[in-house]
């Protein structure tokens, strides 16, 4: 039987992780912000995990808070581009590992904590869960921030009016993610959203910022040819800020934020060869 085409194009996000290490995660506003709006829900949650894993990690801000809000835990980070982390070494208080969301290198059952900020976006969502479940222990949880449909509506609109290619990928909405937790084996979802915009002075400082996030277009259906001046130029055009933002360009991006529970009856996923972590 013949497989549905992923709709990412792997070598397209590795390329744009690589991109994104040329700069500052720190200016990295919309990350930064729901990567500490997950660390103040932990407070929420009554655990004292022993193993925790920053999936996505990048620089590894969120695994370093994260390691100083549970000090005596073993803090791990995990991402697909080793570049994210050699710009940026651990502080001694957090390890980093090269992997892949889609075959994650652990043991099942290692983690008490998985902690993913804006990372499902760029994997295959319903596989990466289904790891997520696989190297969580029962009882365990996952928390997360992604990214909803109304994200980079104006830019995907204006796209809409030059031709019918794939510029802004296609995301989940806050009920689907809570299916698919559903789906791979987690226990009683939490799913809400927020919408935060942006301003910005041009489209090259909307650019920048996308470049900085990792979040360059990715998507297999998306135009391989350069964009000519004349589709440019309509792409601006049609770009326009709205009357009330003083002639800056607005950019909306919409966070689905989750936390679900693992239990006994996770489904056990694929995975790849593990790595046993020191108790």
């Amino acid at each position: 039987m013949q497989q549905a085409q992923p709709r990412l194009d792997a070598r397209s996000v590795m390329q744009a992780s690589h991109r994104a290490c040329r700069f500052d995660p720190y200016e990295t506003i919309l990350a930064r912000r729901s990567g500490q709006e997950l660390i103040d829900r932990l407070a929420l949650l009554d655990i004292v995990p022993k193993h925790i894993l920053d999936l996505g990690c990048g620089a590894g801000i969120e695994a370093g808070l994260l390691a100083h809000r549970y000090p005596t835990a073993r803090v791990t980070g995990v991402d697909l581009c080793i570049a994210s982390f050699q710009a940026h070494e651990p502080a001694g208080t957090w390890s980093a590992v090269v992997g892949d969301a889609a075959g994650l290198p652990f043991s099942a059952d290692t983690f008490d904590l998985v902690f993913a900020n804006l990372v499902l976006p760029w994997c295959e969502p319903v596989i990466t869960l289904h790891e997520i479940a696989r190297i969580l222990k029962a009882g365990g949880v996952v928390v997360f921030a992604t990214s909803g449909p109304d994200t980079l509506k104006e830019l995907r609109n204006a796209w809409s009016r030059v031709d019918d290619r794939e510029h802004v990928h296609r995301f989940a909405d806050m009920h689907n993610v809570g299916d698919a937790l559903l789906q791979a084996g987690f226990s009683e979802p939490v799913v809400d959203v927020e919408t935060l915009s942006f301003t910005y002075c041009d489209l090259k400082g909307l650019a920048d910022d996308l470049r900085a996030l990792g979040a360059t277009n990715a998507a297999t259906r998306r135009r391989r040819t350069l964009t000519g001046r004349s589709r440019w130029q309509a792409f601006v055009e049609a770009y326009q800020p709205l009357k009330h933002d003083q002639g800056r360009l607005r950019a909306t991006f919409e966070v689905v934020y989750a936390v679900a529970w693992a239990g006994e009856n996770a489904l056990p996923g694929q995975g790849s060869v593990g790595v046993d972590l020191p108790q």
